[in-house]
Formats: structure tokens, C-alpha cells, sequence
């Protein structure tokens, strides 16, 4: 159903209101006749989707009570109460399924749509190929800057692979001919040839896009409990309105009167602020966080937000920035800044995060860099080139050992280390480290007062002191680190078995947790199609630290749901025994049923206008 089909609902129904107050203000036959028109048009449209409901979805629905209380209103000589009912319902859902609809679109749009096209050498020819119409053995080409399509293993060219949305590791890994890959991890360098190893539907990718599926499957069967309480709700309105025409219509005898009370039963009880209160302090809720950068895929996912007792973060680019930075410059025996001008020199003709970094610090100290040549990769993520004559390398641990350069035993580094060697001594070396999300930090205390018991730190970086720092800003009860998707997943899953769960994250590799979780939360990125599709709520901007923004709207919404629950059930009681009575006709049990429902509107309404969370990031 969507919000077009509500509005043409209210527009009919409003044509036969209009018509109907035009005979009794004007006295005119005609306009009755074609506001009876109208009045047919729009029972029709709602007795269509009651047999539709009832046919193919084996449910009953709301749709019941409109058309039980058109065709009575009608049967009454009452239909302007009848028109008055239908025209209210279709116009509020109109809006709440408008507000609702433009923010999946805006998050479908995050999400490419077109088929992803791979270049392949296959038979000596070259071809633009769907990626699940790759084969095993085909050559797949990829630039710089694009994503491997296959899993497989390079056989020709050399560059640094970018695994952060896989692995979760921030700092991208130097990859030669004979190398394995993974499908969703970026191509940093020189172009590269991979051959693939599996068929392409049969990849890294493809294959979490299927578990996925299956966890996000097995969501919706929280909601049978609630769509079963609505159920039995509307059945027993009908049952209790047909058994009041029946008791006052065999009691009197006055088929009439009998018909009037059963309209006013009917009216006042359609659930007009009950089938209301819900989608219209969904779409005031999503509305208001749309305007913050946060898009909702329902209201179900931002109540089940107001919930949370458990969180799960991911690291690198949820937490962090995922742009690692200098933290310190530990020097043997040279000047600081001769090693940073000699180190940068090397690194300016490099395009890779660590390269990036040291460039970013000499320049922030403006050391500008000498000219350098024969410039080179090295294996295990290390580059070469000579300086002034004198040759330099810079590069992980097992670079230097395996090139015969001796370590210092005592040094403690507190992070990723890049070593640099200068005329085959080591020199000095780069202490690396992510960047923390400024707004991230004490986000565990921020999180404890909105009913968060446990907060815990999830990622597939290996560095076990930088993920402790995270950690221990944030605030973390508990911290893991070189964890596979699966093991993430499994995280979560012991966690639902405490209480309502919710997983942050933005990679490739959080896409499985963030649905198997009951709340799954991504940070969007333009290279993890997978964690937005399997996500309940998107982040634009400020990352996790929009978290607690989240939970306070869910738990925000929860209240005012309650207030409109508790509301419509009061008003429907007394409205009932009212007409049951027969101190309301059905034209003033429509109005004060109406009265009802603007109430309840109002009140959701408060959603968008209080607390809107700010916009946090660039």
C-alpha cells in the first residue's frame, strides 16, 4: 500500500463530505445524489482492499471497520458521519506513509541499483561482464581506486589493497603476484589482473548478501503478536456493533433506531486514533531524524531502538575516521626532523593511508621533502627509494627483518608501527594510529543513562593496543579484536539472548551482524553497499556518536505511543457505552471521534519539534 493510494482514498471521500454538507447547507437534491456517488467510489475502494487482505494475506485489517462503518452510516440515512470517518483515516496514513516512503527512497538511493559491471579477460578477449556471470579462471581487471569484484589471486601487478570494510583492519595491505584477494576490497595502487578462484555469485560478497537475507528473514516474526492483538480487535467491534443492532433492534422493535446506534457504535469505535497513534508518531519521529542525517526504514526498528540494553560497535571507520595519522615520531640517534624530511621525501611519490599520513604530518611541521627517485614497493607493505644517495626504507616489521635490519627489543610502540631504515640502519620509526571520532569518546557514559547496560568494542583490526585505546576512550565494558564477520555475528547473537541488541558498524564485514542484530545501525560508506542494505538505520553523518540521539527518539516514541494507546482506549470506551446508550447519533460520534484522533496527531507531532538531533560531522 502505498501513500498515492491513501490520498486518492481521501480525496473521494472528502469530494462525498463535500457534497453531503452542500444538500444540507443548500438543500440541494443533486449534490446528495453525486456525494452518494462518491460515497460508493471510496467504499468500494476500501471494501477492495478488505477482500484482497482477507483473500491473499489470510489477515483482517482496519479496512473492515471502514466499510462496516460506510455501509451502516449509509444503511442509517447517516452517510455524511460515514464519508466523515473514511476521509480522516486516508488522509493521516496518506501523510505517514508519504513521510515514510521518502525516507527509503533516500536510503535506496544509497545503494547502487544498476548491476555491477566487471572487465574480464577471458579467451584472449576482453569483456564488460555482469559480476555473477563470472567464471572460475576468467581475468578480472581492476584500476586504482575500484573494488575487486572476485575472490582470487593476483597474477599480475603489485599495489595496497584496502580490506578495512572486510577486515576492519584500517591500514591497507601490500599485495604481489600469487596473493589472494577478496571480493569488496579496494584497489589502491597500479591496475591489477586477479584470477578468480571461484565463480562470481559464489564470492565473498554474494555470499554474506545470502546469509544476510536469511537474518533479515527472520526479523518480522516479533510482529505477529502485535498484528494478531489488532485482529481481534477489530473482529470484536464488529461483533459487539452487530449484536447492539440486534439487542435494541429485537428490544424495541425500531429497526431504525437499532441502525442508528450500531452507525455510532461503529464510528466511534473505528479506530481512527488507534490505527493513527502508530504510523503518525512513526512518521513524525523519521521525520525529525531525516532532518539530522539519520534515515529509518519504518518506525518497528526506532521503537525496538527505545529498547536497547546492548550495544556492539564496530572500529575502524564507525568510531575512527579511517584515516590513520601520525601520533608520534620516535627517532635512534638522528634529528626528529632530518628523519621526517628524509621519511617524507620517500612517501610523497606513494598513494597509500600511511604515506598519506607521514606527508600530513611533514607538512603540518613544514618540513618540505627532498628529491627522491628509483622509488619502489616492497613486499609485506614496505616502499624503497634513495634520497640525496643514501637509500631508504620504510615499511612494517617483517619488511625490515627480511631485510636484515635489526629491531630495537625495548621499544613499545602503543600502535601500528611503520620502521624506516636508512643505509640498511634503522633509524627511527612512525607510531600510527586511527583517528578517534572526537564525539565518540565517553560514548559508553552517554549511553549507560538511556537504559544501555553493556557496551562492547567489535572489530577485525589485530592491533591489540590500538583497539584497547579505543576502547578505553569510548568507554567499553568489553573489547575483541581480529574477528571475522561470522564471529561478529555470533557477538550478537549471545547478546539478543540478553536483551534488545544493537549493532553500529560500516563495512563489508558488519553487514551480517548489523541484521542478525536487532537494531542494526550502519555509518554510511559509498563502498559498503551490503551494511546500508542490511541495515534498520542509516547514519549520513557524525557516526556512531549519533547513537544516543537514536536511542532517545526511540524512547521518546515509545512514551507517546503509549499516551496514544492509552488514549484511543479510553476514548473508545467511553465513546462505545456513549453510543451504546444512545446519547451520540453517528453524526456526533464521527465528530467526537474525530476530536480523538486530531488529539493523537497533535501529540505525535511533538516528535518532530523536540529534541531533533544535530547534525554532528562534516
Amino acid at each position: 500500500m502505498t501513500s498515492k493510494v491513501f490520498f486518492i482514498r481521501a480525496a473521494v471521500a472528502v469530494a462525498a463530505v463535500l457534497c453531503f454538507a452542500a444538500q444540507r447547507l443548500g438543500g440541494w437534491a443533486a449534490a446528495e445524489w453525486l456525494g452518494l456517488v462518491w460515497y460508493c467510489i471510496c467504499l468500494g475502494m476500501y471494501a477492495k482492499a478488505l477482500f484482497i487482505a482477507l483473500t491473499r494475506m489470510k489477515r483482517v485489517t482496519a479496512d473492515l471497520l471502514v466499510v462496516t462503518v460506510m455501509v451502516v452510516s449509509l444503511a442509517a440515512g447517516q452517510p455524511l458521519g460515514g464519508a466523515l470517518v473514511a476521509g480522516f483515516i486516508s488522509l493521516g496514513l496518506a501523510i505517514s506513509f508519504a513521510i515514510i516512503e521518502k525516507t527509503r527512497r533516500r536510503i535506496e538511493s544509497l545503494v547502487s541499483q544498476r548491476r555491477k559491471m566487471v572487465r574480464i579477460v577471458r579467451n584472449g578477449r576482453l569483456m564488460n561482464l555482469p559480476v555473477e556471470d563470472v567464471c572460475r579462471g576468467d581475468l578480472a581487471v581492476v584500476a586504482q581506486g575500484e573494488s575487486i569484484p572476485v575472490d582470487g589471486r593476483i597474477v599480475e601487478g603489485s599495489a595496497p589493497v584496502d580490506e578495512s570494510v572486510i577486515t576492519g583492519e584500517p591500514l591497507a595491505v601490500q599485495k604481489q603476484i600469487g596473493d589472494t584477494v577478496i571480493s569488496g576490497s579496494i584497489n589502491l595502487g597500479p591496475p591489477l589482473r586477479v584470477q578468480a578462484e571461484k565463480n562470481g555469485d559464489q564470492g565473498f560478497v554474494y555470499a554474506m548478501a545470502r546469509e544476510i537475507k536469511a537474518a533479515l528473514e527472520r526479523k518480522p516474526r516479533t510482529q505477529r503478536t502485535a498484528d494478531n492483538i489488532v485482529q481481534f480487535f477489530i473482529g470484536g467491534v464488529v461483533i459487539y456493533a452487530a449484536g447492539v443492532f440486534f439487542f435494541y433492534g429485537g428490544l424495541s422493535g425500531d429497526t431504525d433506531e437499532a441502525l442508528v446506534r450500531m452507525a455510532a457504535v461503529t464510528a466511534v469505535a473505528c479506530p481512527c486514533a488507534w490505527a493513527l497513534s502508530v504510523p503518525t508518531a512513526f512518521a513524525a519521529a523519521i521525520g525529525g531524524l531525516s532532518a539530522g542525517g539519520i534515515l529509518v526504514r519504518g518506525g518497528e526498528p526506532l521503537e525496538r531502538a527505545g529498547q536497547i540494553q546492548n550495544v556492539v560497535l564496530d572500529k575502524t571507520g564507525t568510531l575512527t575516521l579511517g584515516r590513520p595519522q601520525v601520533a608520534r615520531v620516535v627517532t635512534f640517534g638522528m634529528p626528529e626532523e632530518e628523519l621526517l624530511r628524509i621519511a617524507a621525501s620517500v612517501e610523497v611519490g606513494f598513494r597509500h593511508p600511511v604515506a598519506d599520513a607521514v606527508v600530513a604530518y611533514a607538512t603540518a611541521r613544514q618540513i618540505c621533502p627532498l628529491p627522491a627517485d628509483k622509488a619502489e614497493y616492497l613486499p609485506a607493505l614496505g616502499v624503497r627509494s634513495t634520497v640525496q644517495g643514501r637509500q631508504v626504507v620504510l615499511g612494517s616489521a617483517e619488511t625490515m627483518k627480511a631485510l636484515g635490519n635489526r629491531l630495537p627489543g625495548d621499544f613499545t610502540p602503543g600502535g601500528s608501527v611503520t620502521w624506516i631504515a636508512i643505509d640498511g640502519q634503522v633509524a627511527g620509526a612512525f607510531v600510527i594510529r586511527d583517528t578517534l571520532s572526537e564525539d565518540a569518546r565517553n560514548l559508553g557514559a552517554l549511553l549507560r543513562p538511556l537504559g544501555v547496560h553493556h557496551v562492547a568494542l567489535a572489530t577485525g583490526d589485530n592491533e591489540k593496543s590500538e583497539v584497547q585505546r579505543v576502547a578505553e576512550a569510548i568507554g567499553a565494558d568489553d573489547v575483541r579484536w581480529g574477528l571475522k564477520p561470522q564471529d561478529k555475528a555470533a557477538i550478537v547473537q549471545r547478546l539478543r539472548a540478553r536483551g534488545t541488541t544493537a549493532m553500529v558498524g560500516d563495512g563489508i564485514n558488519d553487514a551480517l551482524s548489523l541484521a542478525e542484530a536487532d537494531v542494526g545501525i550502519s555509518v554510511a560508506r559509498a563502498d559498503a553497499d551490503l551494511a546500508v542494505q542490511s541495515s534498520d538505520i542509516i547514519v549520513l553523518r557524525g557516526g556512531a556518536a549519533c547513537l544516543p540521539a537514536i536511542i532517545d527518539s526511540g524512547r521518546r516514541l515509545g512514551r507517546v505511543l503509549r499516551q496514544n494507546y492509552a488514549w484511543a482506549i479510553g476514548f473508545n470506551t467511553v465513546g462505545i457505552a456513549l453510543a451504546t446508550a444512545g446519547l451520540l447519533s453517528p453524526w456526533l460520534a464521527a465528530l467526537f471521534h474525530h476530536l480523538s484522533s486530531v488529539l493523537v496527531v497533535a501529540n505525535s507531532a511533538r516528535l518532530a519539534r523536540s529534541r531533533r538531533p544535530t547534525p554532528v560531522g562534516p
